[in-house]
């Protein structure tokens, strides 16, 4: 099975929970990793990389609730009128996305009173909103929450580097989920 893996981290380089997920999955898979911080403008070999991978996951930090810009950026550019919606749209339709979200805050800071305001399914409606467009399947959305490393912001590096793991499992666990529901 052809997975590809986008990350749409900013910065590896910067990241703990990010960093150490993607390198989780590049040690024990054979799966296909591909960085829009490096997007360079060509977007037909992007959207042949879509075309190409039998699941596609989407792996990225939640940033002031939605994802990184560099991410925001090759979706408005990648997923095109022709391409992934409209009339002659639509070349994504049914193909399989797992959506992989690290987030520093708590679980409990997503609500009407927490620090985030609204329940995290809220966001999640909004940064699903191209794919769903697209008419792609949206498998399921993994997250874990307190994935903030920077002990100024109340963080600890080594809770998030043992939930970065967890999560790693917990993604390579649902792949094969779904390749073994197809079997």
């Amino acid at each position: 099975m052809n997975v590809l893996v986008i990350n749409g981290h900013p910065d590896l380089s910067q990241s703990v929970s990010n960093a150490t997920i993607l390198a989780d999955l590049t040690a024990q898979t054979d799966w296909t990793f591909h960085s829009v911080a490096g997007f360079a403008g060509d977007i037909r070999a992007e959207q042949q990389r879509l075309l190409d991978a039998d699941v596609i996951v989407v792996q990225f930090p939640l940033y002031w609730s939605t994802y990184p810009a560099v991410l925001k950026k090759w979706i408005d550019d990648v997923f095109t009128y022709g391409f992934a919606f409209g009339p002659e749209g639509s070349q994504l339709k049914d193909k399989p996305f797992l959506f992989s979200v690290t987030a520093g805050a708590t679980a409990e800071s997503y609500s009407t009173t927490g620090f985030n305001f609204l329940p995290f399914e809220h966001y999640q409606v909004a940064y699903e909103h191209p794919f769903r467009a697209a008419e792609v399947t949206i498998l399921d959305t993994l997250i874990t929450f307190e994935m903030n490393a920077t002990p100024k912001e109340g963080g600890d590096k080594d809770n998030t580097l043992a939930l970065a793991h967890t999560h790693a499992t917990r993604i390579i666990d649902a792949v094969n989920a779904h390749q073994e529901s197809r079997a």
